[in-house]
């Protein structure tokens, strides 16, 4: 039976093309079944590289459903977040805008305030400090002169603390106040980190539609630190890190041509004003 079959395969049969106008052959040759099957299996198979080839080695895979690559998926992502930014913004402008209309047109309830009784004066009211009072505030004033945390709140103080660098790199701005820029900017290096300069507590851990990822630490000595532009954070708020602690990432992506090379945004302030950080950071 194998005989048979492999001499059914092996037997030729010849193709001819005839031209009926002129009554001659063009064309003729000799095919086997096993030569047409050899031949569909390998076209089968140059076909299916080709396609391989071109989904491994360009973009046309992305085109497919459900293939994205992360950096677009993070850019989405970011939109997304940006959109819904500039909702909330639209909504509580048009929230606004229809106050003003109510108070124009007159359609607005009188608040039962107004019709409170009228208070005395406090010109009439004397106001005497007790002697419990006195003794309170003796004793807290003798609790608190011997306390060393009360005097490392002085600008002059906080040189002396030392401080880590956020992240490792060349300043590119430094602190001008005068153009509303209130820290300096750090050129990031692929695959560093952002360090907590002193040991402290998170106080915001979240994104801005501005500044993007940004994360602020509560230290002891009336001191903020602000971390912002950064790619990822590692710390929520509320939590305890310590100095030199790994508190976010930065893009460990190398700049493109023609594209801003990506950096930090590093602020420090003390008891509500901005302080320069060259003068407290060897950068």
């Amino acid at each position: 039976m194998s005989k048979k079959f492999r001499s059914r395969l092996m037997r030729k049969y010849r193709l001819t093309i005839h031209n009926e106008n002129k009554l001659e052959n063009v064309l003729g040759f000799y095919i086997s079944p096993l030569w047409v099957i050899l031949s569909l299996f390998f076209s089968f198979l140059l076909v299916a590289g080709v396609i391989y080839l071109i989904l491994a080695f360009t973009p046309v895979i992305e085109y497919l459903p459900g293939r994205i690559n992360n950096q677009t998926r993070e850019t989405l992502v970011n939109y997304n977040l940006k959109i819904d930014s500039l909702k909330e913004v639209a909504e509580k402008q048009d929230r606004y805008l229809a106050n003003i209309k109510n108070l124009m047109e007159g359609n607005h309830t009188i608040d039962s305030v107004l019709n409170a009784p009228e208070l005395p004066s406090t010109d009439e009211i004397s106001i005497v400090t007790s002697e419990l009072e006195k003794e309170f505030a003796a004793a807290f004033e003798e609790r608190e002169k011997y306390n060393l945390t009360s005097y490392a709140t002085s600008v002059g103080t906080l040189q002396e603390l030392n401080l880590y660098r956020p992240t490792s790199g060349v300043v590119i701005r430094n602190f001008s106040p005068q153009e509303r820029h209130y820290g300096v900017d750090i050129a990031e290096n692929p695959g560093e980190s952002v360090l907590a300069i002193h040991g402290g507590t998170v106080v915001m851990s979240d994104y801005t539609a501005k500044e993007g990822y940004t994360i602020a630490i509560q230290h002891r000595e009336n001191l903020v630190s602000i971390y912002r532009n950064c790619h990822r954070l590692l710390k929520e708020v509320g939590e305890k890190v310590s100095a030199g602690e790994v508190i976010a990432t930065l893009d460990s992506s190398s700049d493109k041509e023609g594209e801003t090379k990506p950096y930090l945004h590093f602020e420090l302030w003390h008891r509500g004003k901005a302080l320069d950080p060259n003068i407290y950071i060897a950068f």
